[in-house]
């Protein structure tokens, strides 16, 4: 039999193929079959039928363009597993009629690493489950699916823990990582091998239900999961009991695409939480901003009219002292029959129907007289923050309305914070940069809301006129324990001392995230473990008081 010259130790399968694929000439005894006779036997019988297309590609390739093409294969063998391995094929110079040589290269336990960081990219570490990267692709598929067979639907889940910071707080981080892997082994169990369900953040879940489309069936589900919570769970020999706030949506009923489906659940979840948790609710179509929708806009009028939205303030602390610094002033809607309804429905409809314009001026008006009122009772070191929305940012009286609501109040213009998201000022930085300018020039802070989740350029952000960087929520969660985050923090916090700036870390919740920013230098914290939103009364009592 004739042989092929290969390089010994380097190839560990070598032939040569004709143009139809056929082997003239094998290597030396290959990890395939050594008494195996591989002349005149078709190359594409050795190899998986799934990779044929790749190496006939590539044998075409390697004719016409005359230089190496490689590709990636199994090859398979007797009574055994396929082996992985790395092909390089090249046209024999000066070969009539046209020959090549193939060699390939054991590449089997690459090809296992390989798949083994696939699989962590796409699943939660803690809980084995797929994660949000998984989560979403699989809503994508699941849609597609529907649409390819005329199928009837499916719905999706969004579940939150309630009060998992108390459990945290008692179990320690370790112990809550055991909560949330016990949650989910149960979780699992709740739904059938067809369904999907993830974890997609701190203590929140994810469910693709198959084949529910109607509300009664969402119904089902849900109950059925609360019920499942509200037997009590076993760590570190304690019992302890949780309860679920759980927000569904139907396709294509509530949503034709993954990011309107998405964010739809989360609103009824939202709506969930705001009735106390430990119950469910799916989404109600006439809160869809999008539909601008008459009754609910009305309702809006009508509660503008008749007093029902109110202010509170989340108090803002220095991470190193714990002195009170400041407050963020956040917009709730209050009605007698109705009760509260959620900002995650209602700012966007007023964003969208420009109620939010009217709305905006009446929060920079009552937030700035509420805070002269705390500078005459002595709290002078004291600033008051409040969200500017997209609209408003844009509208030509913006700087007007600021003016008139320092004025009016008497509140030193120092003592006012405008937050703005990075969006807002990167859908025209050139123009974004002027309006800032005019509003430093009026004497207000400026701070860049939610840091770090929009997009921001260096380049002008520096050009900036701000004064603080708030980072958000979600880098703040999982510190100090998730390395990015870690990361991340330290960045943006090094970024703000070489820019001038100071540093707000928003959804502070447990000692340990605040022991590391402190020793990080950032310098001011907000967030449930320093104080949850109140109203002006109670913000009194329990801050002010306090800091007398």
């Amino acid at each position: 039999m004739k042989t092929i010259e290969t390089h010994p130790g380097l190839a560990d399968f070598a032939v040569r193929l004709n143009l139809r694929g056929i082997i003239t000439v094998a290597g030396p005894p290959s990890f395939l079959d050594e008494e195996r006779e591989l002349e005149g036997e078709s190359f594409s019988n050795l190899i998986h039928p799934g990779d044929v297309a790749k190496f006939e590609r590539a044998l075409e390739s390697a004719l016409f363009l005359e230089r190496k093409q490689s590709f990636i294969c199994r090859l398979l063998k007797k009574g055994a597993i396929p082996v992985w391995v790395d092909c390089h094929i090249m046209r024999l110079p000066d070969s009539a009629p046209p020959e090549f040589t193939l060699i390939a290269f054991d590449v089997s336990h690459w090809h296992e690493d390989e798949s083994k960081i696939s699989y962590l990219s796409t699943h939660d570490a803690l809980t084995d489950l797929p994660n949000r990267l998984l989560f979403n692709d699989r809503v994508t598929v699941a849609i597609a699916t529907v649409q390819r067979h005329n199928q009837s639907g499916f719905a999706l889940q969004l579940l939150d823990l309630d009060g998992f910071k108390k459990v945290n707080d008692s179990l320690g981080h370790i112990g809550g990582d055991e909560l949330i892997k016990a949650v989910a082994g149960r979780l699992k169990t709740l739904v059938r091998e067809s369904d999907t369900v993830a974890r997609i953040g701190g203590d929140e879940f994810a469910f693709i239900l198959g084949g529910v489309s109607a509300e009664r069936e969402v119904e089902i589900v849900a109950r059925k999961i609360l019920s499942a919570m509200h037997r009590p769970f076993r760590i570190d020999g304690k019992s302890f009991y949780i309860s679920v706030s759980i927000g569904s949506a139907i396709y294509p009923e509530h949503g034709k695409e993954p990011v309107s489906l998405f964010k739809h659940a989360e609103m009824a979840m939202y709506s969930a939480k705001e009735l106390g948790g430990n119950c469910w609710r799916i989404y109600d179509s006439r809160f869809n901003p999008e539909n601008g929708d008459v009754s609910m806009e009305s309702a809006m009028h009508e509660g503008i009219k008749n007093g029902e939205f109110l202010l509170n303030y989340q108090p803002i602390f220095c991470a190193i002292t714990g002195k009170l610094k400041g407050a963020e002033a956040l917009m709730r809607w209050e009605n007698p029959e109705r009760g509260s309804t959620s900002p995650a429905l209602f700012i966007p409809l007023a964003e969208s129907s420009g109620l939010i314009e009217l709305l905006g001026r009446w929060v920079l008006r009552m937030a700035c007289h509420q805070a002269k009122q705390w500078h005459a009772e002595g709290h002078t070191d004291f600033y008051v923050s409040v969200n500017v929305s997209p609209r408003q940012f844009r509208q030509a009286g913006l700087l007007a309305s600021i003016k008139g609501a320092l004025e009016e109040s008497g509140l030193p213009p120092s003592s006012l914070m405008l937050e703005i998201t990075e969006g807002i000022l990167m859908q025209d930085p050139e123009k974004s940069g002027a309006i800032l300018n005019e509003l430093r020039a009026c004497g207000v802070k400026i701070a860049i809301d939610d840091f770090g989740t929009g997009y921001s350029s260096l380049a002008y952000l520096k050009k900036f006129p701000l004064s603080v960087l708030k980072i958000d929520k979600s880098f703040v969660d999982e510190l100090p324990h998730c390395e990015e985050d870690v990361a991340i923090i330290s960045a943006v916090l090094s970024l703000a001392r070489g820019l001038g700036l100071s540093v707000v870390a928003e959804g502070v919740e447990f000692n340990e995230q605040l022991d590391f920013l402190a020793s990080r230098g950032c310098d001011l914290v907000q967030g449930y473990l320093k104080g949850k939103p109140a109203s002006s009364a109670q913000f009194k009592e329990k801050f002010l008081k306090n800091d007398e």
